[in-house]
């Protein structure tokens, strides 16, 4: 019984070591004499991590797409929603908004490369402004930027293939010459009169593109400023004095203040309402012409389906995209068109 038990025991200790030496000779170790469990062991191990590597297996969890968003608000939201459906099964999506422009966004921004995301996705012009300047290596797309080329990303609109080496993205200018052509081509040539504030960065630019575009279409452009409701109404009333009877609601935050009065105005059919404003009642507006975020969100997922496939950010060019939801007011179409003529 003694000798047994001896023998019982190096014979499993041998089978073992026998079954453990032949998974490691399969990895191509060697053995050298005392020791050889633990070296081998250690060789074994590095091996197979070499293996998970080359063949992209992990230990943890897929790095995620990060989404970095800023303004917060329903356009972005719809974006958002268009890119999910986009880059479903193309592994776990994050989406932060930026808490402001300063200090604050900076952290959140620290935060995101710290963790070196697959894919950045940058939706909109503050957003972007503010990742630009920062990120110089991981790769990104861009969307909901109406001009990329201030934000330091892009460089020249002549030369869309010229851009920040780790970024491309899509350009999606305001609706502002679509509007014009699609309501003179409703209403034929007339007085169209537009309320803007100059406090609102947004809305000048929209009032110089109104103002150079309108001629183009046949259309008379007169403008006013103002920086408050009071101000709106003056103004207003100053177009409608000079002859505007169609005025046009730009994509701007300002526009908001006075969208209620004039949309009321074109139900009651004082004025014709060209509208671009993507949010809110656009009961009263003649025309609706905005852009289509949830399809910018789509185009901004295929974009991002490239890079994940591999191709690289100098090699796509950063391109125009203007996806239109439009809706025509029969009704108030009739009221307006020259037959009869409009009263």
């Amino acid at each position: 019984m003694w000798r047994s038990r001896p023998r019982l025991f190096r014979h499993r200790r041998g089978r073992r070591r026998s079954i453990f030496l032949s998974v490691c000779m399969t990895c191509g170790a060697k053995i050298t004499g005392s020791g050889t469990f633990v070296k081998v062991w250690a060789k074994s191990v590095l091996v197979l991590l070499g293996i998970l590597g080359l063949t992209g297996c992990s230990l943890g969890p897929p790095a995620p797409i990060v989404v970095f968003c800023s303004p917060e608000g329903s356009r972005v939201q719809q974006a958002v929603e268009g890119l999910k459906a986009g880059l479903e099964g193309a592994g776990p999506l994050e989406v932060v908004w930026a808490r402001g422009a300063g200090e604050e966004a900076r952290e959140q921004l620290r935060q995101i490369r710290r963790r070196h995301p697959r894919l950045l996705v940058v939706f909109g012009t503050p957003a972007l402004m503010l990742v630009a300047p920062e990120e110089k290596r991981l790769p990104l797309v861009f969307a909901l930027v109406g001009d990329p080329y201030f934000t330091g990303g892009a460089y020249d609109a002549a030369h869309p293939e010229l851009h920040q080496e780790n970024l491309t993205g899509i350009a999606s200018p305001a609706p502002v010459a679509a509007a014009l052509e699609q309501g003179a081509g409703l209403l034929g040539p007339r007085t169209w009169g537009l309320i803007f504030d100059p406090n609102d960065g947004v809305a000048a630019e929209l009032k110089d593109a109104f103002l150079q575009e309108a001629s183009k279409f046949g259309v008379k452009p007169l403008a006013a400023s103002s920086t408050d409701a009071s101000g709106d109404r003056r103004g207003l009333e100053e177009l409608r004095s000079q002859g505007a009877r169609v005025f046009y609601l730009p994509p701007a935050p300002s526009a908001a203040r006075y969208a209620p009065r004039l949309l009321a105005w074109g139900r009651q059919g004082q004025v014709a309402v060209v509208s671009s404003l993507p949010e809110g009642e656009q009961q009263g507006a003649l025309l609706w012409i905005a852009l289509d975020y949830r399809a910018l969100g789509r185009e901004a997922a295929a974009l991002a389906r490239r890079l994940l496939a591999g191709e690289k950010p100098p090699a796509i060019p950063i391109i125009t995209r203007t996806p239109l939801r439009i809706e025509v007011d029969e009704a108030l179409l009739r009221r307006w068109s020259d037959y009869p003529a409009p009263h």
